[in-house]
């Protein structure tokens, strides 16, 4: 059998149709296209190069110019042998310039703990793009190269993906380094076995062990305010929710055997352990659905001392506040060198004593979450001394209008007075004053306002009552019986005999001091109600004046008036006068501002009557500011407390050391901050808002310095 020929296999011949046509132009089109584009970048290329060449030959025409001038200058044959001279001087003055600066420089490297790496000169590759498939290959295999490049010099640094923080307390504030580009030269170093000396200094690495089960956005905030000089490191690095969860469940089955085991012995349930079971379901379910994820988190603090004795005292002050926290710091014994290495800005965690958390906590456990208060339509207070914020306050916002004013004489209480007064009055709130010091005067009727003197020309009728109706003229009976104790010695004192005869007196249609004497002849209290209307005070209470409230600033002057017995009565009778003109017009925004506010406490009618006052001022759209020096009258009387208790703004100036163990029980202080009470400077402060409270430098602006200040105070005028 013959084997068969094998035929080569011949192109088909035949017309071209219309779809080979078509892919033969669109193969030419894009030949030509991509030659067209070449030659487009062959044109940019040469436009670029030519602007080149033409800088090139302007740069070599100004180099020409100068050495023209140069050689004119100094080789000049008219100069007579000089320029060897100069060009000598001036060629040894540039050597040695420059051996100056290479022996700084040698100097600087010598000393220098810190050399600079290479990643800092490192950019991170970035791929090119193209609309050619061919080109879009060669780029992305050229870019892979060089992202394995740079990964090798990262990897030969040891540098981590941790996020890597360092934050550094002093008494210059806070700093913050995320620099990871530094190496630390270790020759510097001794290590001892609770403590690494670098310098003449020594430095102890504490880590976070325990933190409460339940967390506060503020958990670090009195660790920041503290006078402890300290550097944070702290590492964040993301991590699956599966081993938070898987956690998590193991506490739920915990809780519930616990409780089981309360119902098989014939217990009722915990209530606790409901509670507990139920928040950590709740958990759960946010870990499932993704509203909270898992956050590997670690956390060092350093102390730095100049001795063992000092890094000791820190140490016991760093446990105390921790403590304070509900947070256990521990350090280590001999592994301080690596836990020193940890604090360095190499982006490495060498002790790795970390925990998985949520996200929400570790947010509480960032350090940068600061107290502030701003309030948007407020008036400004000043600047938030723990991160520099403006402060804005409008005591209007809160659950009560009232604030309240204390400090020590000199401590600045006029003058954050007179400031809050003029901020309030350019809002358009109407203020009444009762100054019993003569402090407010000047500021008034710089303003505008009325100034109200009293004396024995410039009395008050106290029987004056704008209202004809019933119940308000019994209320007001109820003023002067409180008003006239201050004058009858208790053993002469009738209340109930008092009572029926002022009603007689109204009910007659003339009341005034003659006709009360003429219904209390033959009784003690005749005899010593006298002294008002004949005796050393008449005129001071047996005017006719009438008081009224007309003005946007109203201070009533009481600087006159003394004596106590004097002053006393009287800023009780002006301040129910002005209450009772209160409750008539309650649409307008007021302010009422009590000086030497502690006077009020001095009689416990008085004292019932000041608490309701406080209590029911927001009802009538108005706000109390009780301005003192004695706040121990305050703290060491239940009246007193209501009062500090009803005002929802609190400002602390500074206090006497006798007096910050009474202020600790009720404004909520830190240790640190009731001894910053003791050496405040003028117009710093504690502001207490709700349930906050800030440390607050007052600001008094230029144009406010001769509004508030006393013209007696050079101290002052020039702050």
């Amino acid at each position: 059998m013959k084997p068969q020929k094998l035929k080569s296999k011949q192109p088909r011949k035949g017309p071209i149709n219309g779809f080979q046509i078509k892919i033969l132009q669109f193969r030419l089109g894009e030949a030509l296209q991509r030659r067209v584009d070449r030659l487009t970048d062959l044109e940019g290329q040469l436009t670029f190069e030519t602007k080149e060449l033409r800088k090139q030959h302007d740069l070599y025409e100004t180099n020409i110019k100068s050495l023209k001038a140069f050689e004119k200058t100094f080789f000049d044959k008219n100069l007579n042998g000089q320029a060897d001279k100069v060009v000598s001087s001036i060629l040894k003055m540039e050597i040695q310039k420059l051996m100056e600066t290479i022996r700084v420089q040698q100097e600087v490297i010598s000393n220098s703990h810190f050399t600079i790496s290479e990643i800092a000169q490192m950019k991170k590759p970035k791929m090119a793009t193209s609309r050619y498939p061919w080109d879009k290959l060669n780029n992305f295999l050229t870019y892979k190269k060089d992202v394995r490049s740079y990964e090798n010099v990262v990897r030969s640094e040891n540098h981590t993906n941790y996020e890597h923080i360092i934050l550094k307390k002093s008494n210059q504030g806070l700093e913050i380094d995320i620099d990871g580009t530094k190496n630390y030269k270790s020759e510097y170093l001794k290590v001892t076995d609770t403590a690494v000396a670098f310098g003449d200094m020594l430095k102890r690495v504490y880590y976070l062990a325990d933190i409460p089960a339940f967390l506060s956005p503020y958990v670090f905030f009195r660790l920041l305010t503290s006078d402890l000089p300290f550097t944070i490191c702290i590492f964040v690095e993301p991590a699956t929710s599966a081993e938070l969860l898987k956690k998590a469940k193991q506490r739920l089955s915990v809780l519930e055997m616990q409780q089981n085991e309360r119902l098989r012995d014939g217990k009722v349930r915990d209530q606790q352990l409901d509670k507990n079971m139920e928040e950590v379901a709740s958990f759960i379910d946010e870990l499932v659905h993704e509203s909270e994820r898992g956050v590997i988190y670690s956390f060092y603090l350093k102390l730095e001392a100049k001795d063992k004795k000092e890094l000791e005292e820190l140490h016991k002050k760093l446990q105390n506040v921790a403590g304070g926290m509900d947070l256990t710091f521990n350090t280590y014994t001999f592994g301080q060198k690596q836990a020193f290495k940890t604090m360095l800005p190499f982006n490495e965690d060498h002790v790795k004593e970390n925990r998985i958390i949520q996200s929400t906590a570790a947010s509480y456990l960032m350090p940068f979450v600061s107290k502030q208060l701003s309030d948007p339509e407020g008036i400004f207070m000043g600047v938030n001394a723990y991160n520099n914020s403006l402060v804005f306050l409008n005591p209007f916002t809160s659950r009560n209008n009232n604030i309240n004013i204390f400090g020590v004489s000199g401590s600045g209480k006029s003058v954050t007075a007179k400031t809050l007064l003029y901020r309030l009055y350019l809002q358009g709130i109407q203020s009444v004053v009762i100054d019993p010091e003569r402090e407010y005067v000047d500021l008034a009727r710089k303003l505008g306002g009325e100034v109200i003197q009293f004396s024995r020309e410039n009395g008050i009728n106290p029987f004056y009552v704008q209202s004809s109706k019933e119940n308000d003229i019994l209320d007001h009976i109820s003023t002067l019986k409180t008003f006239f104790k201050f004058f009858i010695p208790q053993h002469h004192y009738n209340g109930a005999l008092l009572d029926q005869k002022l009603i007689q007196l109204y009910d007659s249609g003339i009341p005034n001091f003659d006709n009360l004497l003429e219904l209390l002849k033959g009784n003690l209290m005749h005899q010593d109600l006298s002294v008002l209307s004949t005796g050393s005070l008449r005129g001071v209470f047996s005017s006719t004046r009438k008081l009224e409230l007309n003005s946007d600033i109203i201070v009533l002057d009481l600087y006159d008036l003394k004596k106590d017995e004097k002053r006393d009565p009287a800023m009780y009778l002006l301040t129910s006068l002005i209450w009772n003109l209160f409750n008539k017009q309650t649409e307008r925004k007021r302010m009422l501002f009590i000086d030497e506010a502690h006077k009020l406490l001095i009689d416990d009618d008085v004292a019932v009557f000041y608490r309701e006052l406080v209590k029911q001022a927001r009802k009538r759209n108005v706000g109390v500011v009780s301005i003192t020096q004695d706040v121990e009258d305050f703290l060491r009387k239940e009246y007193g407390k209501a009062i500090i208790t009803n005002s929802e703004t609190k400002i602390i100036l500074k206090q006497a050391y006798a007096t910050l163990g009474d202020i600790g029980t009720i404004y909520p202080m830190t240790d640190e901050e009731k001894g910053q009470l003791g050496h405040l400077g003028i117009g710093e402060m504690l502001l207490f808002r709700e349930e906050e409270h800030i440390r607050l430098d007052m600001i008094v602006l230029p144009h406010e310095k001769p509004l508030v200040f006393p013209k007696t105070s050079n101290e002052h005028e020039d702050r």
